[in-house]
């Protein structure tokens, strides 16, 4: 009987076969890759492998060592990571410090709170200093751990942590070479301070906020007038403010020397206001007078008058305040005369210096009213408020009350309002030796990215107050400096002073807190006037002088990297960090400290509102990586609009998800149809079929646009075209076109040889590319090219360049040419599913098109028609010459369809061997028979 059963040929053809899966499976793959990593030291075969390239550093702003990172974290540490890795496989040597910041409020309040003691009750400094710094170390060790698990390369073993004993020696040398220049100075001057926390604040440490406040326009008895206004009996000037806590401290009324002010009878009183601001003050007051005369304001300079509580300070406060004239007095609210408390006001402050006012401040560092004012002592001063609205009321001084929901300052830790306080305190001179003047001009020549940074931070510079250097805590750095008991005179004998840095360098700096300070200097010093009793400066410096010295510690004295290649932090450090380091930089060496400056954005909730625990809507970098996989975060990064403030949820992440799953798809069909590849088997360029040659022309152009997207910091560029090119280039054209030549094709023929050596290429390429981003998976896929393609290849797919990946492929007239077949070819395609849709073909290899084009077309079609029936994977093709545009019609094609390679054809049967064969599947059985 005849056997008529059909013959399987799926084990006659070469399908694609990798151990790279389709599913990822990150969350169990990561923690191997990143072992991997730290087993054969590739940050450091990095570094080795580029020892004699020029350097590329980016110099990390250093997290606050306090807690678990956040998303935030995550953004700014991957977005680091792209800089390295990317500037690594572009050639530099790139050599990546991280850094914790470890003193200061946040760690002394979250470890009072845990002893359940305040400020305070600490009895044992020492012992206090001990707990914060293991409190510090134990949260570097957990964030140090976390950044690694999002796969971020870096020394991690040798990380600059502002507590060592090196990094706070530093710190009080810079402080003291900064006062040996005459940048530091200490003053008794009016600055933000927290009364919650108790201590004062740096302007990048302060936060506005809406807040509801009490305001009160208040009248102000004239005692000694002027001729001019003698006749206006019972006249009161009338003052408006919004801190009514600030009066018993009034010295001072300020008029605008510039302006009108009316004088309005008020029954058997007048009133002395603005003239422009008239209106404004009886509509808001709701009182009814009547305007009698108008006088020029510089006139009213000099006027005494009583300040309301002048009644209840102490003797030597007791006297009658005059009026002064200021610039800031202006015309838009109020009464246009300013009540002025130069113990509680920056610009009153000011205003107290140049009129020899005297600088008096009756609040305690606890924001309670000290005992130079009666009655309110120990009252906390906004709850003062209605007490003295009260008083006012009943002293007859009050003329109307109300609220106001205005923008207040906050501390940026206990989130609570700050007051203005007069304290002796440490200061840096911003204007001392043109300083400002000097970082405006030099931050002129920073790059910004975005260029509105410059403008961001030139206009906080021009407005930004001198550094307030002093807190009133005890975890941190030491102010090393010693008074006289007996004068009171600050010793600024630097070889002393030095003597004690270098101490520090070598014991730390817990001595200073522990010893008393004929301990720590030399018996026989003695003061200027021959006293040898002293006594230390109990507080500490400002954080922010921490992490500003950083560059003087990390980088001023290393492999000549000072001023650093980039600073990349949150859009929020240009009045934090990108500040005090210029600050320090400019006063000590005449040079920004960095020379671009990138910021991003905050991370927000899908609805675009900040995340908090309060409102449920925190996504965590832990929660997206143990449910997806680091690599997804990553990718979330590179994708995200991160100039801006960008958004996260599970449904914002499915788009890096969906991108994700198609690259790598794409790397595991490019190593599956390798797997029979030999390397030193390869097609040189030249040799190649012309298809071949035009996807590395591709290729080509698409790592010379990773590389300039890379060097821009474009990241979301640069992936987006590695993912269009596998999507569009590679999925959708070229590896589909390629499945005929790769699975029928002779084992060791020039055209699946060819096929495999540009895939070979390509899949190098894409690997080393896509590095910085997709870190993970191109190791994964390099690991497993590695073991399964080439075992000549580097141990990391991190130890390659981009550059080395391929010659310069060019030729513009096959690309021309290819560029024409696509074009042809998608216009087929369109055909070919509308073939499809109305049953005529299944596959599009059932189909034969026939192309009826003009003469030019006509012989461009005939020419390549090979190419062209093989581009859109249909089994015939034919051409005919007619008259006006390009008409495509799509038919049966002829013949029977071969069970090898699926393309119909009519020379089926023609071969005596393999009758059922197409004649070019024949061949190739005859010819993979004949290699065995």
């Amino acid at each position: 009987m005849e056997n008529t059963e059909k013959k399987s040929y799926s084990n006659t053809v070469f399908l694609p076969k990798t151990s790279f899966s389709m599913k990822a499976n990150l969350v169990n793959k990561e923690p191997e890759i990143i072992k991997f990593w730290n087993e054969k030291d590739i940050y450091f075969e990095i570094l080795k492998r580029n020892e004699n390239s020029k350097t590329f550093f980016l110099h990390d702003g250093p997290p606050y060592a306090n807690g678990h990172i956040h998303t935030g974290h995550s953004l700014n540490k991957i977005l680091k990571d792209f800089v390295i890795k990317s500037h690594s496989i572009m050639g530099y040597r790139t050599p990546y410090i991280p850094g914790w910041d470890c003193h200061g409020l946040p760690i002394e309040q979250q470890l009072l709170k845990e002893l359940k003691i305040s400020k305070r009750h600490i009895t044992d400094v020492a012992d206090f200093r001990k707990k914060a710094r293991e409190f510090a170390q134990k949260f570097v060790d957990i964030q140090r751990n976390e950044f690694k698990r999002l796969g971020v390369f870096a020394d991690w073993e040798h990380p600059y942590i502002t507590m060592s004993k090196d990094y706070e020696a530093t710190v009080v040398k810079a402080f003291l070479e900064l006062m040996e220049k005459g940048y530091i100075e200490r003053d008794k001057k009016t600055i933000s301070w927290c009364p919650i926390c108790e201590t004062a604040l740096a302007d990048a440490e302060v936060e506005y906020n809406d807040k509801v406040s009490h305001t009160v326009f208040v009248k102000f008895n004239i005692k000694k007038s002027i001729r001019e206004l003698e006749n206006f009996k019972n006249l009161s000037i009338v003052i408006w403010t919004t801190t009514p806590w600030t009066l018993p401290a009034n010295m001072a009324a300020a008029v605008n020397k510039n302006e009108l002010y009316a004088v309005l009878k008020f029954g058997d009183e007048h009133l002395l206001v603005a003239d422009k601001l008239l209106e404004y003050f009886l509509k808001s007051s709701g009182i009814s007078a009547e305007k009698v005369y108008s006088i020029q304001g510089e006139k009213l300079i000099g006027i005494e008058y009583e300040a309301p509580f002048v009644n209840l300070l102490k003797e030597k406060y007791r006297y009658n305040r005059k009026i002064i004239a200021t610039d800031f007095v202006d015309m838009t609210t109020g009464s246009g005369i300013v009540h002025i408390a130069p113990g509680h006001g920056e610009d009153d402050y000011f205003a107290g210096k140049k009129w020899n006012i005297d600088i008096f401040c009756p609040v305690r560092e606890d924001g309670k009213f000290s005992d130079d004012v009666t009655m309110l002592e120990g009252k906390f001063v906004f709850d003062a408020n209605d007490e003295i609205i009260d008083m006012l009321k009943n002293k007859n001084l009050l003329l109307a009350k109300g609220s106001i929901n205005h923008s207040y300052p906050h501390c940026w830790r206990c989130k609570n309002p700050i007051i203005f306080r007069a304290t002796e305190q440490w200061f840096l001179k911003i204007d001392k030796h043109s300083l400002r003047d000097k970082l405006l001009d030099l931050a002129k020549g920073v790059r910004w990215i975005p260029e509105s940074g410059y403008e961001r931070i030139s206009s906080m510079i021009r407005m930004r107050p001198d550094w307030c250097l002093s807190r009133q805590r005890y975890w941190g750095t030491p102010i090393i400096a010693f008074y006289c008991k007996k004068c009171g005179k600050l010793q600024k004998d630097f070889t002393v002073l030095n003597d004690i840095q270098k101490r520090i360098e070598r014991d730390g700096s817990d001595f200073w807190f522990s010893l008393p300070i004929k301990e720590i200097i030399p018996s026989s010093y003695r003061c200027e006037c021959g006293s040898s009793d002293f006594e230390k400066e109990k507080d500490i410096l400002d954080v922010w002088l921490d992490s500003g010295i950083s560059w003087y510690s990390v980088c001023k004295n290393r492999e000549n990297i000072y001023p650093v290649d980039l600073y990349l932090e949150g859009s929020d450090q240009h009045r934090g960090w990108f500040q005090t380091s210029l600050i320090p930089s400019v006063a000590l060496n005449s040079t920004a400290p960095y020379k671009t400056v990138l910021t991003h954005g905050f991370v927000l909730d899908e609805n675009g509102k900040a995340m908090h625990k309060s409102l449920g809507n925190v996504v965590s970098p832990d929660d997206v990586i143990k449910k997806y996989g680091a690599e997804i975060l990553r990718l979330w990064v590179a994708l995200s609009n991160w100039n801006e403030d960008v958004r996260i949820s599970d449904k914002l992440l499915a788009v890096p998800i969906d991108m994700y799953r198609k690259i790598r798809n794409t790397f595991r069909y490019l190593l599956g149809n390798l797997n029979d590849f030999k390397p030193q088997k390869k097609i040189s360029y030249a040799d190649m079929l012309e298809i071949d040659r035009y996807m590395l022309i591709k290729l080509s152009a698409l790592n010379k646009g990773v590389l300039e997207s890379y060097r821009d910091f474009e990241y979301r560029k640069a992936i987006k075209a590695i993912s269009d090119f596998c999507i569009i280039e590679l999925s959708s054209f070229y590896l589909d076109v390629l499945k005929d030549r790769l699975y029928t094709m002779p084992f060791d023929s020039l055209e699946r040889r060819s096929a495999q050596s540009a895939m070979y290429e390509i899949l190098r390429s894409l690997l080393v590319m896509t590095s910085p981003v997709l870190s993970f998976t191109s190791e994964e896929a390099w690991q497993t090219f590695k073991k399964e393609v080439d075992g000549n290849i580097s141990e990391s797919v991190f130890l390659n360049d981009m550059s080395e990946i391929n010659i310069e492929y060019k030729d513009d007239m096959l690309s021309s040419k290819w560029d024409k077949i696509i074009s042809i070819r998608s216009s087929a395609l369109k055909e070919i599913e509308n073939a499809r849709k109305n049953g005529l073909v299944g596959s599009s290899l059932e189909a034969k098109i026939i192309f009826s084009v003009g003469d030019d077309d006509y012989n461009f079609i005939e020419k390549n028609l090979n190419d062209i029936t093989v581009s859109c994977i249909v089994s015939q093709a034919e051409v005919k010459r007619s008259q006006g545009d390009l008409r495509i019609e799509v038919i049966k094609a002829d013949g029977e369809k071969c069970p090898r390679c699926w393309q119909w054809s009519v020379d089926i049967g023609k071969d005596d061997r393999y009758p059922e064969l197409c004649l070019k599947c024949a061949s190739a059985m005859k010819k993979n028979s004949n290699n065995g």
